[in-house]
């Protein structure tokens, strides 16, 4: 079932009642095919770029209303959004979109860190010129929507790049708690620049570069590769973000690096 509607942003989307999130690839067993997840996806994209903050008013009957559906539909993409942490339910006071501190910013991406560093050797021991060839894929697509300014394009290209190199290490446990990071972790630097957003030329730590190094087989180049990449973005990051986030994970990363070879010295 399709459905337009007045996203309320000065556009009308189309919403495909069969559609499915294309993060939902890591997780085949969940919400597939449910009019919830064509809710669940657009308003998900809605917090994503700042469209529905914390300000926002969100009720199950507006939004029933809004998207020609039944409040049960609506109930469980509330849940589904609240089991990703982008809401939270507080019985009859209604539902509310859930901001995240600089705090919370500095500690997702110290896990993100140690996840994709952590999980780079068995990566490269895992590598094979099919996965390569997926990977390489879906570096041109992150390209590409870079290229064209396509933002929701851009964070989906770059989860699934991440989430299938995730995949590759065989670790299984950690996919949902990757995934979770990344998507908070873009809402976070996305809606701190969505009037300031000043994209830059070139990204030197780039996916491609990446991929070289583990196509290389040089776990050490790797993780060095990824710990730039993680803390480097798409375009300029505001002062007060790069001070107050990015400075802070990537100190700790070079005091545990000059701790661990003081450690084992070559």
């Amino acid at each position: 079932m399709v459905r337009s509607i007045d996203a309320g942003v000065g556009a009308n989307l189309v919403l495909d009642y069969n559609a499915v999130d294309p993060q939902l690839r890591y997780f085949p067993q969940e919400r597939r095919g449910r009019k919830s997840s064509a809710v669940y996806e657009d308003m998900k994209r809605q917090i994503l770029v700042g469209d529905l903050t914390t300000d926002s008013t969100i009720t199950e009957q507006s939004l029933a209303d809004q998207y020609g559906c039944s409040q049960s539909t609506i109930r469980e993409a509330l849940l589904t959004l609240q089991e990703d942490g982008l809401v939270i339910r507080r019985g009859y006071q209604g539902t509310f979109v859930t901001q995240t501190t600089n705090e919370e910013a500095v500690i997702l991406l110290r896990l993100r860190l140690n996840i994709e560093i952590g999980a780079i050797g068995q990566i490269v021991d895992n590598m094979t010129a099919a996965r390569m060839a997926e990977l390489r894929t879906l570096a041109a697509k992150y390209e590409t929507a870079r290229e064209q300014r396509l933002i929701i394009d851009l964070s989906e290209a770059d989860t699934a790049f991440h989430m299938t190199l995730l995949r590759i290490s065989g670790m299984p446990i950690l996919e949902p708690v990757l995934l979770r990071t990344i998507l908070h972790l873009h809402r976070f630097v996305i809606t701190r620049h969505k009037h300031k957003m000043v994209w830059v030329d070139e990204i030197a730590p780039s996916h491609q570069a990446l991929l070289d190094a583990i196509e290389s087989g040089d776990k050490q180049k790797s993780r060095d590769i990824m710990t730039d990449h993680l803390t480097t973005n798409t375009f300029e990051l505001a002062e007060d973000y790069r001070k107050e986030v990015v400075s802070k994970v990537r100190q700790r990363v070079t005091d545990r690096n000059q701790n661990s070879y003081a450690r084992h010295p070559s």
